[in-house]
């Protein structure tokens, strides 16, 4: 059950991130807070982004709350990494976001480590 609610907590948390990063290219930089509060008062392009992604990081903790009733932090924590790749691919897909080779190892390095932590012990 705990890496159901882990992994649940992945997904919540990687499409918090793209609707963030979404909220955070429409809506005016976060330097003039004049304006970005005015936006985001009167519901501006972008706001529903951002409230919702807001919203994904919340609902991601409650997950992860769950998640560390039932699984060791060390196993839980490794499944929280695979939201690194998620967000990865899924920008490269959904945002058009430009391919890199250092992004592909990163992603390479956090499934090996993540396969590691999971692999069966042996005695």
């Amino acid at each position: 059950m705990g890496i159901i609610w882990a992994l649940l907590s992945v997904i919540l948390v990687s499409a918090a991130q793209l609707l963030l990063r979404s909220a955070m290219l429409t809506l005016p930089a976060v330097n003039d807070i004049g304006t970005l509060l005015w936006n985001v008062l009167h519901f501006q392009p972008g706001t529903g982004a951002l409230l919702l992604g807001l919203g994904g990081y919340l609902a991601s903790m409650v997950c992860w709350f769950f998640a560390l009733k039932h699984l060791p932090l060390a196993k839980a924590y490794a499944l929280l990494s695979l939201s690194y790749i998620t967000v990865w691919a899924a920008a490269l897909v959904l945002q058009n976001e430009a391919f890199s080779w250092p992004g592909l190892v990163g992603v390479l390095l956090v499934m090996a480590g993540v396969m590691t932590i999971f692999a069966p012990q042996r005695r």
